[in-house]
């Protein structure tokens, strides 16, 4: 299914770059149990403290937790009409509503029994992405329909997985691959030896290199060094035009240009 590229680009240190990707915004401590942060584009700010969700606008603030489903592995909040939470110990997906109030609840073993989820996201088209951990395969699911729609062939070796609407990604030693919602595989892209991708915002990719962090615009081929992180990373997220940053006792908060 999937067909080899012949060209990929490289991507540069940022050195010698001058152009201003991302701009700092704040710093703030990170409690140990802080595992998610992020800004959406109205100033809204969403959390997950001890595997609950809190959502905190200017007249109200929503939270979610279910504490019978375990420890939160993902949050997918990119569409605010339908957020998803994927449990992975559990093998149970919920679906919220702008709210936080429940849309509805799957448990993938019972209705998926085939699969392992080892990762999971919505696409773009209210269909979600999960990379099955038994197969090492992503596919695509349709909660109307009663089986699994595989999308790319095994994965041999993987370091890193991750999605952005119609495409999911993976790392392999320094290369990033990725695939859209029919299969189709995209530009590869090369990251400097010993870098770990952290996250993926369209056609933005933040990834580290030792304890030094850089973003880099693969239409422009820019690339730029968040300055102030200097530990290592934790976790990373995109939301809209927002980044948070987390280290081990710090969130490093930008706006993206």
């Amino acid at each position: 299914m999937i067909k080899k590229l012949s060209v990929a680009f490289v991507i540069l240190t940022a050195f010698s770059v001058n152009a201003q990707i991302a701009s700092f915004k704040k710093e703030l401590q990170r409690p140990a149990s802080l595992t998610y942060y992020a800004i959406n584009h109205l100033g809204d700010t969403s959390s997950i403290v001890d595997n609950e969700i809190a959502k905190e606008t200017v007249l109200k603030t929503y939270t979610f937790k279910d504490p019978f489903l375990g420890t939160i592995s993902e949050y997918d909040e990119r569409n605010p009409l339908q957020q998803l939470v994927f449990y992975r110990n559990t093998q149970q997906l919920v679906l919220l509503d702008n709210q936080l109030s429940i849309k509805d609840k799957i448990i993938l073993s019972e209705k998926f029994p085939e699969l392992d989820a080892a990762y999971a996201s919505l696409t773009a088209q209210s269909t979600l992405w999960v990379f099955d951990d038994a197969s090492k395969r992503w596919c695509i699911l349709n909660t109307l329909q009663d089986r699994p729609n595989f999308m790319s062939n095994p994965l041999i070796n993987y370091d890193f997985l991750t999605s952005y609407g119609n495409y999911a990604y993976w790392q392999s030693g320094n290369t990033v691959y990725g695939i859209d919602v029919y299969g189709k595989l995209i530009q590869e892209q090369i990251l400097p030896t010993q870098a770990k991708l952290l996250a993926i915002n369209g056609n933005k990719m933040l990834y580290q290199l030792n304890n030094t962090v850089f973003l880099f615009n693969t239409e422009t081929q820019d690339t730029e060094v968040l300055n102030e992180v200097t530990a290592t990373v934790k976790k990373a997220f995109f939301n809209g035009k927002s980044l948070s940053v987390l280290t081990s006792n710090k969130l490093f908060l930008y706006n993206i240009n």
